[in-house]
C-alpha cells in the first residue's frame, strides 16, 4: 500500500493536468489518518488471544493465562500495525501543502501514538511511593 501512495503521488507529479497537493489531500483524506486514527482504536480497545488453542476470551484473565488450555495469551493487534501509515503521512504533509486542517490533525494523531505508546520507564518515574512521598 505504501508504495501505492507513493507512485500515485510521484504520477500527480509527473502529469501536468494534475495537482499533486489536491491527490494528497484525498487520499489523506479518505484512507491515510482515516486508518491511523482506526487502527489506533483498535489497539486500545483489541482482545486476547491465546498463542495454543486460538481462544479468545471476552475479557483478559487476571492471570495472563487461557482459561480452556493454560497457554500463554497474546494481543491481536499491534504497534507496528498502528504506526504503518505515519511516516507516509508525514512525508505527504512535509512535501505537499495540504492545508492547515490535515497538518494539525496528523500532529494530533502523532501526539495521540505519543501518549498511548509511551515507554514504560516514563511510567515508573510518575509512580509514588506511600511511604516516602506521602510522609
Amino acid at each position: 500500500m505504501l508504495d501505492k501512495v507513493t507512485a500515485q503521488l510521484g504520477l500527480a507529479d509527473m502529469t501536468i493536468a494534475v495537482r499533486g497537493e489536491e491527490v494528497a489531500r484525498k487520499v489523506l483524506s479518505t484512507h491515510i489518518l482515516r486508518d491511523l486514527v482506526g487502527n489506533l482504536r483498535t489497539y486500545t480497545s483489541q482482545r486476547a488471544r491465546c498463542l495454543k488453542c486460538g481462544f479468545k476470551p471476552r475479557r483478559p484473565p487476571l492471570e495472563g493465562k487461557c482459561h480452556r488450555c493454560g497457554g500463554k495469551l497474546a494481543a491481536t493487534v499491534f504497534k507496528n500495525g498502528v504506526e504503518k501509515y505515519l511516516k507516509v503521512a508525514t512525508e505527504m504533509v512535509q512535501r505537499y501543502d495540504v492545508g492547515a486542517y490535515y497538518s494539525q490533525r496528523l500532529e494530533l494523531i502523532k501526539e495521540e501514538l505519543s501518549e498511548t505508546f509511551r515507554p514504560a520507564a516514563e511510567e515508573r518515574e510518575q509512580q509514588k511511593l506511600l511511604v516516602g512521598d506521602f510522609a
